[in-house]
């Protein structure tokens, strides 16, 4: 198992330990310095000295982490490059290396055996060997249970415009920067593939103009001369340390590694009383690490009290390529659509994904993207069209929180319903979300 993505984190005790290791490094330039004013000096084996004995120095070691190299006692010349240091102060205020009896504060059971002992078998989260697969029949995680709400009314999707625009995000700024009709050389060509997939559809451009100008935008063009969007070249992903805390997780364990998805839709009710509901859902989960979307398949035409059971990996909107850490709260939204037509919104929707994916904004899936940069636009785009002929019934978000997070690794279910009346007509869905995963040194 590959240690995983993360966001980057500096610790006070980090920042001392390369602060400690400059200091060596110019501890040994001085010493090597002053050898070399004394080349006649040798020591006790006789050979000349070409360091001062004890000054230690930096070196290379692999990933790109520093080590200390120690001048040899007769000042012959470097020993062997440690790459087992810690942040741990010795009696002169020097990193101590690892084996030196003292499991130091960046030193743990995993990466200092010798000093720290060896890891308690991790008994709180699974191992990573069969992790793509959850277990059956999962016990309930109540608390995650959304009960019965009512439908997401026109003001309250005008409030959420609102917030989007206030807000002014990175996903925000590119939906404006799309929807202005005027490119710029310098633009993002995620920017330039938005536009034409606006401008191949003409009716879901002008509705969202229409409602974020509601909302506070004013014209696209006023917006992005206010609030630009990221050009040039986009930041790469950036990891842990090796010495950073496991978010979420425990030292033995790690951190916790998730896969969510939506496993059924069940109609108690249905919207369509002629023609019963076909459903489909757009799900967005943000966290540190990224976010991700997910397009659910449209179901059969389902009646009162029908399920509907996706596939797998039909239904994954977290982890889509695997167990993933959050490093941080999971904030899930909800978004579910009775189809009315062939090719509404959730053609929209997917041309979205596909143009981000020929820029390289995201890693494709099946109907899913996870997003490395400007995050998922899909719920903009949602509130602000009319659905382009699909109805919006579902909506909900919840978050799940990073203290829960390694006890959902061994499996667990919750459910999510929503109900409402739309045209005269009642209607009740609800959706099961099944979480599973591991963790980094999991053993059960």
């Amino acid at each position: 198992m590959t240690r995983m993505t993360r966001m980057t984190r500096m610790t006070p005790a980090k920042m001392m330990t390369r602060a400690s290791l400059l200091l060596l490094a110019l501890g040994g330039v001085v010493g090597a310095c002053a050898a070399a004013d004394t080349s006649s000096d040798t020591g006790a084996s006789g050979a000349p000295q070409v360091c001062v004995p004890g000054h230690q120095t930096i070196c290379a070691c692999f990933g790109g982490t520093d080590g200390i190299q120690q001048c040899l006692a007769d000042g012959s010349g470097l020993g062997e490059c440690d790459c087992g240091i810690s942040s741990g102060s010795g009696g002169n205020g020097g990193s101590m290396p690892c084996g030196d009896g003292t499991c130091a504060m960046d030193e743990n059971c995993h990466t200092c055996e010798a000093d720290c002992k060896k890891c308690e078998p991790c008994e709180l989260a699974p191992s990573c060997k069969n992790a793509f697969v959850p277990p059956l029949d999962p016990p309930n995680a109540a608390e995650f249970n959304i009960a019965k709400m009512e439908w997401l009314s026109r003001e309250k999707l005008q409030a959420r415009l609102v917030k989007f625009v206030a807000e002014a995000g990175p996903a925000m700024r590119v939906v404006a920067a799309s929807l202005d009709v005027h490119a710029r050389a310098d633009e993002h060509p995620l920017v330039t593939e938005l536009r034409r997939v606006f401008a191949a559809d003409r009716k879901a451009h002008a509705a969202l103009v229409s409602e974020l100008g509601k909302a506070g935008m004013g014209s696209p063009a006023s917006f992005r001369a206010a609030h630009p969007e990221r050009r040039g070249s986009l930041p790469p992903m950036t990891v842990l340390g090796e010495f950073d805390a496991p978010p979420g997780g425990t030292v033995e364990c790690g951190a916790p590694l998730l896969r969510i998805g939506v496993a059924s839709v069940k109609v108690y009710e249905e919207d369509d009383d002629i023609g019963n509901d076909e459903v489909y859902c757009v799900i967005q989960a943000e966290a540190m690490t990224g976010a991700e979307v997910r397009i659910t398949p449209k179901t059969k035409p389902l009646d009162e009290d029908e399920v509907y059971n996706f596939a797998l990996e039909s239904g994954v909107f977290w982890g889509q390529k695997g167990p993933l850490s959050p490093a941080g709260n999971l904030i899930v939204t909800y978004d579910c659509i009775e189809s009315d037509t062939g090719d509404g919104y959730q053609k929209l929707v997917d041309s979205i994904g596909n143009a981000a994916t020929k820029v390289g904004d995201v890693v494709p899936g099946d109907n899913g993207w996870i997003f490395t940069t400007v995050g998922a636009i899909a719920p903009i785009v949602s509130s602000g069209l009319s659905l382009n002929g699909d109805d919006q019934l579902f909506n909900a978000q919840q978050i799940i929180p990073l203290d829960k997070q390694l006890e959902l690794t061994n499996g667990r279910y919750w459910t999510v319903r929503r109900a409402g009346t739309h045209n005269f007509s009642d209607w009740d869905w609800e959706l099961r979300i099944q979480a599973w995963g591991c963790a980094e040194f999991g053993t059960l």
